[in-house]
């Protein structure tokens, strides 16, 4: 195996802990001597021990001695104190002899001293290997630990003439068994699920993740006016306060009290800052008629396409007011993968290649 190997398998590891370690980011680590893989490990969850420190008593647990090894991580090992001590210097300790290293922390607490720290210490430290796929493992982490913004991620069921709902509101169901498996990986990996009150008031949804091994959600909804506390007094239940913490954004959260947490900021860009001061970290927004409200604070686009045609319905950005076609938003179509009769395009702002995914 080649270094590119050992870190492909450290990318796959870290994906392990998707869902459970945010905010922190998704590492993963493989240790090296002699040619065998002697130890891996990673970030299992939120608070616990860092994968390198798992990959090592990994190791140990099995007879081996670490000193004068190679550890590949998917993320620069840290060099400050948190909920876990600094994890480059357990490696200064062990007596590494080399470490790469896929890419640099952004968190500004590290940016860079965990390498330095190690390289000081006398050992042989290599950054960039698989650089850009460490990156897009980690893309929320990146944008919330520099901006203290939640990554916002839009999902949209649509059928191939562009609409969410008929004209009555009826969307169940646009797309395939498949695809809607697939939004339950796409939930476990945000930490909070977004929709407005005529969403909760119509289907009465859970918000939930029903995968195995996925963690409670946060469900934020939009209130203005604080219609679902309205129900709720009246003696209506709501699936969504079964399990996980519930927050409303309204003008009216006084009518929140004794019922859930509420905060009067209705402002897209207000309730993104709200959020990351509340430690959430990103957003998976699967409200059709409120994408739009957050279409200039997307971070990706999840865009399903059922087989149908409705004509006539509800479109999901109709706020746009584009006149020249020259105008319009661009996104930049990171890959199409069909998923039984429907299919998924992926997409960030911008623009750009397309690549299939068979």
């Amino acid at each position: 195996m080649k270094d590119g190997d050992y870190m492909r398998l450290a990318l796959e590891l870290a994906k392990r802990g998707e869902g459970w370690v945010n905010p922190n980011p998704m590492v993963g680590a493989v240790i090296v001597k002699d040619g065998e893989i002697i130890g891996t490990g990673w970030h299992r969850k939120f608070g616990e021990k860092h994968a390198e420190v798992n990959a090592i008593e990994d190791a140990k647990s099995k007879g081996h001695d670490v000193r004068g090894a190679t550890m590949y991580v998917t993320l620069e090992p840290c060099s400050h104190w948190g909920k876990q001590p600094p994890c480059a210097d357990r490696i200064i300790a062990e007596g590494f002899k080399r470490v790469v290293v896929a890419m640099k922390d952004p968190n500004p607490l590290v940016a860079g001293r965990g390498i330095e720290k190690m390289r000081k210490a006398g050992i042989e430290v290599e950054v960039g290997l698989l650089e850009d796929e460490a990156k897009k493992l980690n893309e929320i982490f990146i944008k919330y630990i520099t901006t203290k913004v939640p990554f916002v991620a839009i999902k949209l069921a649509l059928t191939l003439d562009g609409f969410i709902a008929t004209e009555n509101g009826s969307s169940q169901w646009i797309t395939s068994e498949k695809a809607r498996e697939r939004v339950q990986e796409l939930r476990k990996r945000h930490m909070a699920i977004m929709v407005g009150s005529g969403t909760v008031l119509a289907d009465n949804p859970r918000l939930n993740c029903r995968l195995e091994n996925c963690p409670p959600k946060v469900k934020v909804i939009l209130d203005r006016s604080g219609r679902v506390a309205d129900e709720v007094r009246k003696g209506r239940e709501f699936r969504l306060f079964e399990d996980g913490r519930a927050i409303f954004f309204t003008e009216r959260p006084e009518k929140f009290e004794g019922i859930a947490e509420a905060y009067p900021v209705t402002e897209p860009g207000e309730i993104l800052r709200k959020l990351g001061e509340l430690g959430i970290d990103s957003v998976l927004i699967e409200g059709g008629r409120i994408s739009c409200q957050f279409l200039p604070f997307a971070d990706k686009f999840y865009l399903f396409y059922g087989p149908k045609l409705f004509g006539r319905g509800i479109k999901p950005f109709e706020c746009l007011k584009v006149e020249e076609a020259n105008e319009a938003p661009l996104l930049r179509i990171d890959s199409m993968e069909r998923l039984g009769e429907s299919f998924l395009v992926t997409a960030y702002p911008g623009g750009g290649d397309v690549q299939w995914d068979s």
